[in-house]
């Protein structure tokens, strides 16, 4: 287990994570730029959350795009929650169901409002057992139907955490904390990607060498990770602009052309929520 961990960490700590993702304009709670979904279809999910807003004051928007040409889905989803500014910013009650079609990846992000809602376990469930056995299928409007109804009863109550099955010899429980601790370090790097002073990095990596001191007793963890994090800030500091140039969602070569189309009624735009990380994610 150790040896699992240390190397989970130094893959980590390896990786220049540089978050700078655009987003792809939207004009709904629906946008579909990889044509999954009929234009039935798509004003049906469009309506239904429409209404669920109304009622709940809770937004959850759907994106699906054909590829994601090798960026992460999870880091493009937090960003995307961030940028399209989903939920409301005194609440933070957003929630965005990602799908990149052509690498059959799916993730549910959560906005900060609603982690305690659905925290990153039943988030997980969500994914796993309403949505992703549909889209195994081919069914993804039946899939996306079967999510959203999940998510509409664990935030109202309906559902509890019982709901999905999880392991009893409490292993689970290390899985869920050693994700949350990744999560944590891609938000320290995204941190650092868009600061102009790289020494924050040398401070990051001394906080998480005194925590695995604290609890492994690594002392000499410290100065490894001062002068790795001082590296790998300078490193993803001076990509961040470069990589910022590149529209990740646009352009040609990605299969049909979007479900979108014009605007919508209704609509008028998402509240200003944010994102902190919080979600899970699946293939099919």
């Amino acid at each position: 287990m150790m040896r699992l961990i240390l190397s989970s960490l130094l893959l980590t700590l390896v990786v220049p994570f540089a978050y700078a993702f655009e987003a792809p304009p939207n004009d709904g709670f629906v946008t579909d730029t990889a044509g999954v979904l009929t234009p039935e279809q798509e004003a049906d999910l469009e309506e239904k959350l429409r209404i669920y807003r109304e009622q709940t004051s809770n937004e959850i928007a759907i994106l699906i795009v054909p590829s994601l040409q090798g960026e992460e889905i999870a880091d493009v989803a937090v960003e995307i929650g961030r940028a399209w500014g989903i939920g409301d910013d005194d609440n933070n009650n957003g929630i965005l169901l990602l799908m990149s079609y052509e690498d059959r990846a799916f993730f549910l992000a959560t906005g900060y409002g609603l982690e305690g809602a659905i925290p990153d376990v039943v988030a997980k469930g969500i994914v796993e057992t309403d949505i992703l056995p549909h889209f195994r299928e081919g069914r993804y409007y039946e899939g996306f139907i079967a999510g959203l109804e999940a998510i509409r009863k664990h935030v109202g109550g309906e559902y509890t955490a019982e709901r999905y099955a999880v392991q009893e010899d409490g292993s689970w429980l290390v899985s869920l904390l050693l994700f949350s601790f990744f999560v944590f370090l891609q938000w320290g790097f995204a941190i650092m990607a868009r600061t102009k002073s790289w020494w924050l990095g040398g401070v990051f990596g001394g906080a998480l060498g005194v925590i695995l001191t604290f609890i492994f007793s690594f002392w000499y963890s410290i100065p490894i990770l001062v002068l790795l994090g001082l590296f790998l800030d300078y490193v993803v500091s001076k990509n961040y602009q470069s990589h910022a140039k590149t529209k990740w969602w646009a352009g040609g070569g990605w299969g049909p052309g979007g479900g979108g189309g014009g605007g919508r009624g209704g609509f008028g735009g998402f509240g200003g929520g944010s994102f902190g990380g919080g979600g899970a994610g699946g293939k099919w």
